[in-house]
């Protein structure tokens, strides 16, 4: 091998410098498309071995260079592996790859210094002074606990001895102090009936609402029942009717003592007593006017005189012996309408007739003394002008 001439090294060399001056640049891009940091990438070759495969050269007479310039090896990355860049030994990576670009710090703004707000001056609470609660007790005997401050309200309950209870008012004038609390209810004892502890001149004042109205339960009184009353003279017969043609009423009457049926002489009499008679109208059935004797009025007798169907003389007959209508009595009663005479027509009818002044309506009697005191319960019976039964008989018995 023979060494080439003076020119061709320097023509080499020359070459030589041009191929590293296209060569870094291109590595440096291609490490910054591969979004590596130059730096990580960056391995110290202590020699280069590893030879690029080229095609088979064809065998010429190549001088050797005195001086061989160190080669850059690069590998690029593959399915995600990043790539490598292989520096010949000796060489510093920043005399190839320029700086890495500093990031400018952008000066985060201060914020503002927050403004001490002062605190407000807090106004110190004074300290309340306890009072003592002002309390009750008795100190013998029991106490009436009422609703309300006053006898007259409704009792509650009684309040033994040594059993302190708060006071929790009283009322306007200071006798009578509101308690609790008993059974969960406020209620009021007299102050003179029991001893106070602690002072009660700070008690509340309490208006109490009137005492209710008592309601009295009526005991209903019991009505006696009357008994009845037992008139002496009790009905016997009657009233039995008799017809007759008189234009007047008449009522015979037995008033009698004895045990015996009316018309036996055994009986006794009983003088001295009238009969009570009074009339009401049809027309007005509930007003009863009197209607005294038009005939001489006579007690009732006991003996008037003998006669032959009574030897004794005790009583006087209704009718004739053998009539149907005979019975005993020893009064009578006679009601004659006034009917004065019309002498200008003295053969005229007149009008009303007698028998319609009777009158048609209710008769209501009773046996009575001198006084006018009755002494029988009444007897009904009716007269009508058409009712020819104008006579009347009603028989008493006086009981003993």
């Amino acid at each position: 091998m023979h060494p080439l001439p003076h020119n061709q090294q320097s023509e080499i060399s020359t070459t030589g410098g041009r191929l590293r001056l296209w060569l870094i640049p291109g590595a440096v891009w291609l490490l910054l498309l591969l979004g590596c940091s130059s730096l990580g990438l960056v391995e110290q070759a202590v020699v280069v071995a590893t030879p690029i495969s080229t095609r088979q050269p064809v065998p010429t007479f190549t001088p050797t260079p005195d001086f061989l310039e160190p080669l850059l090896v690069i590998t690029p990355g593959r399915d995600g592996t990043p790539g490598v860049i292989i520096l010949p030994p000796n060489v510093t990576p920043n005399l190839i790859f320029p700086p890495a670009p500093t990031s400018r710090n952008t000066d985060t703004p201060i914020p503002p210094t927050a403004t001490d707000t002062p605190l407000p001056t807090q106004t110190p609470i004074p300290t309340p002074t306890l009072t003592p609660t002002p309390f009750v007790i008795v100190d013998s005997g029991f106490v009436s606990m009422r609703v309300g401050p006053g006898v007259n309200y409704p009792f509650f309950a009684q309040l033994g001895p040594n059993i302190p209870v708060a006071i929790t008012g009283k009322n306007t004038l200071g006798d009578w102090y509101r308690i609790c609390c008993v059974n969960d209810q406020n209620v009021w004892v007299a102050a003179s009936h029991l001893r106070t502890v602690n002072d009660v001149s700070q008690v509340e004042l309490v208006s109490a609402e009137p005492a209710p109205t008592p309601t009295f339960t009526s005991t209903p009184t019991e009505t006696p029942t009357p008994t009845p009353y037992i008139f002496p003279f009790q009905r016997a017969e009657g009233p039995v009717f008799f017809p007759s043609n008189n234009p007047f009423l008449t009522i015979w009457v037995l008033l009698y003592a004895g045990d015996y049926s009316t018309s036996n002489m055994r009986n006794d009499p009983v003088p001295g007593y009238f009969l009570e008679v009074q009339y009401a109208d049809n027309l007005a059935p509930d007003v009863y006017f009197d209607r005294p004797n038009t005939n001489e009025e006579l007690p009732s007798f006991d003996s008037p005189f003998p006669v032959p169907s009574d030897p004794e003389g005790k009583f006087h007959w209704t009718a004739s012996k053998g009539a149907g209508n005979r019975k005993p009595y020893n009064y009578k009663y006679e009601h004659l309408p006034y009917n004065p005479p019309r002498p200008e027509y003295p053969g005229a009818t007149v009008t009303p007739t007698q028998y319609q002044l009777i009158g048609t309506g209710i008769w209501k009697v009773w046996v009575k003394d001198g006084a006018g005191n009755r002494l029988s319960e009444p007897e009904f019976f009716s007269t009508d002008p058409n009712n020819p039964n104008r006579e009347v008989y009603i028989a008493w018995r006086r009981g003993p």
